[in-house]
């Protein structure tokens, strides 16, 4: 099983170079067969690492007997799955690509940080052998993902933007999604994720109110920043909704959720005392 999630690390490496390629070539007039090219081994690359992930998450579930989350080093593993479904789902919807010269390389170093510190688990605890588990981080991981894609679609909304005011020509300008399209995405990525995150906590608070071991406390640290990475979504939505904030000031506010997802993912389980941490 090592050397299955060794050969998944080293295709998410080729296929995040190959992403960032894709991109950075741009519309060069003297290669203009090798884009396509790249392209589709970047997006098969991604998808065969996927696949391989997807593998691996089931093996280490069937031979652990429980979902991958006994030390954050595991989670990392099913993070990077997330994040390359989301993508894939994303790429299925509308064929822009160029969002995974972001999010893969992302990607890659959560899968590579699961792999660099696979040995360091833990037995999990009785309290958490219940299949509350699942859905609740499940739910969680995925809405980190969606808000890391929105963190994505506002990069791209920066890049086009600075492109147009300085009337630049970018090797990757034809890439570039629209500002509207790039400005819509992101804005339904995080729609996305704050749907997921906030099932995800009402499992996570309905959880608590079986297992007499665990109590729901509103003073945790992982609890108290995913509420913070909550509201700085609800409040980008509802001010758009209510006053129209778009472009410029709707992607800077993802990347602050994107700063926020790293601070309660990682953050938190490095430097802080949690019920969440088991380290």
């Amino acid at each position: 099983m090592d050397f299955l999630f060794l050969i998944t690390v080293l295709v998410y490496l080729a296929a995040s170079i190959f992403q960032a390629l894709y991109l950075a070539i741009g519309e060069r007039t003297e290669t203009p067969t090798l884009r396509p090219k790249i392209g589709l081994i970047a997006f098969w690359g991604t998808v065969l690492g996927f696949a391989l992930l997807t593998l691996f998450i089931i093996l280490w579930w069937s031979r652990q007997g429980h979902f991958p989350m006994t030390h954050w080093t595991d989670s990392t593993a099913f993070f990077a799955w997330a994040i390359t479904l989301i993508y894939l789902i994303v790429v299925r919807m509308t064929q822009l690509r160029a969002i995974g010269s972001f999010v893969m390389p992302l990607a890659f170093i959560t899968i590579l940080i699961s792999y660099s510190f696979s040995r360091n688990t833990s037995p999990l605890p009785e309290n958490l052998k219940t299949y509350w588990l699942v859905p609740h981080v499940t739910l969680i991981l995925l809405a980190y993902a969606a808000f890391i894609t929105a963190f994505g679609f506002g990069l791209l909304y920066l890049m086009a933007e600075k492109r147009i005011r300085q009337k630049t020509s970018a090797l990757f300008h034809n890439l570039l999604p629209s500002l509207g399209a790039s400005d819509e995405l992101g804005h339904r990525c995080a729609i996305l994720g704050v749907i997921l995150l906030t099932i995800g906590v009402i499992v996570g608070a309905l959880w608590t109110q079986y297992i007499n071991e665990l109590t729901w406390r509103w003073l945790d640290a992982k609890v108290f920043f995913t509420v913070v990475t909550w509201v700085i979504y609800v409040v980008q939505i509802s001010i758009r909704q209510l006053w129209g904030w778009r472009g410029r000031k709707a992607a800077y506010s993802e990347i602050i959720g994107f700063v926020a997802v790293l601070c309660t993912y990682i953050g938190v389980n490095l430097f802080l005392d949690s019920v969440h941490t088991f380290r």
